[in-house]
Formats: structure tokens, C-alpha cells, sequence
């Protein structure tokens, strides 16, 4: 299940957008934060809500449903709502192709 694998093209994830993927039964979520990429895993560690449906403010992903908010560069909890870390992948950018590291 490692790997690099290409998931989309830089211009499916509008600036300051989200966009989900299913990657060999993972679910990940691009994360376009003012014109730089992040990959995260599209649920959250609170309640395993999916966060696709959450809100983005620079680097801050806020679940919509609980309320948990997490730095998408690190993954870390920025409140009290859960001390769980997001899963966060790296990812690379050639040629306007997004890969992601499994």
C-alpha cells in the first residue's frame, strides 16, 4: 500500500478549496490553503466525521460537525474539542501533478 501515487492535477482543488479523493481505500482531502497543497485524511480523529464538509480558514480546518480544529500543515488539534492529531500525508507538486506518499 506504499507508494507515491498521482491524485489529481493542481487545478481540481481551487484556491482556498477542498477536494476528496478515495486513494486505494483511503480517503484523503486536498486542501488548497492560498495556493499551497496539503494532504490530510478526510476524516477527523474526534468522531471520524468527514471533514470534507468542514470549513477552511489558512491553515485551519474546522470540522462541521464537532467543532475540532486542526493545523492542516501539522495535523495538530488547535482546540480542546479532541487531542488527536489528523493524519497528514506528504505530497509533492511536478509539472501541476499532485502526488501523495503512502
Amino acid at each position: 500500500m506504499r507508494g507515491r501515487i498521482r491524485i489529481a492535477h493542481i487545478e481540481e482543488i481551487h484556491r482556498n478549496g477542498m477536494k476528496q479523493f478515495n486513494v486505494r481505500g483511503l480517503e484523503i482531502l486536498l486542501v488548497n490553503a492560498g495556493g499551497r497543497f496539503y494532504a490530510v485524511e478526510n476524516r477527523c480523529p474526534h468522531m471520524g466525521y468527514p471533514l470534507y464538509f468542514g470549513s477552511l480558514e489558512g491553515t485551519t480546518l474546522t470540522c462541521g460537525f464537532h467543532s475540532a480544529r486542526f493545523d492542516i500543515t501539522t495535523g495538530k488539534p488547535l482546540n480542546r474539542v479532541t487531542d488527536k492529531s489528523l493524519r497528514t500525508f506528504k505530497l509533492t507538486v511536478k509539472d501541476s501533478q499532485i502526488f501523495v506518499e503512502l
